[in-house]
């Protein structure tokens, strides 16, 4: 028991986390090569941040979008809405940045009343939830 407590408390010591102001940044430092970033955002999106698992493909994010740029976004997803029934989403206790409502199990109930909807990413396989009126969306891979 010591020994499974001990390496769950060191398995997300290799997690990074990046800011950027812009997408123009974000390319800049390499985040798309990384796959911190959903493929296909446009560029008006703005404070982005990321948290990445170096050990591991396990990915978290979030970004703010202008009201104008929802097609830009929509496009990058999948066009039927995901249930949140058994979606999950395990991301590091340090991540502060991260909403409590998207940590472990998400309850259908409280996500929709927060405005809040989920999709699938068209491509790499991440689960995006977006507050389409707050322009912002939360993203994973895990």
């Amino acid at each position: 028991m010591a020994v499974m407590t001990m390496s769950l408390g060191c398995r997300d010591k290799d997690v990074v986390t990046e800011s950027y102001a812009t997408m123009a940044e974000a390319r800049a430092a390499g985040a798309f090569g990384r796959g911190d970033l959903p493929q296909g955002l446009p560029e008006v999106v703005y404070e982005i941040r990321t948290a990445s698992d170096l050990g591991s493909d396990r990915r978290w994010g979030l970004f703010n979008f202008p009201p104008a740029a929802a097609d830009s976004i929509r496009a990058v997803l999948e066009i039927e809405e995901m249930s949140f029934e058994g979606v999950a989403c395990d991301i590091p206790a340090r991540i502060e940045w991260w909403p409590p409502l998207l940590r472990g199990t998400v309850n259908a109930e409280h996500a929709k009343a927060a405005g809040l909807l989920a999709y699938r990413t068209r491509q790499g396989g991440l689960t995006v939830v977006v507050n389409w009126k707050q322009g912002r969306a939360y993203y994973w891979k895990a």
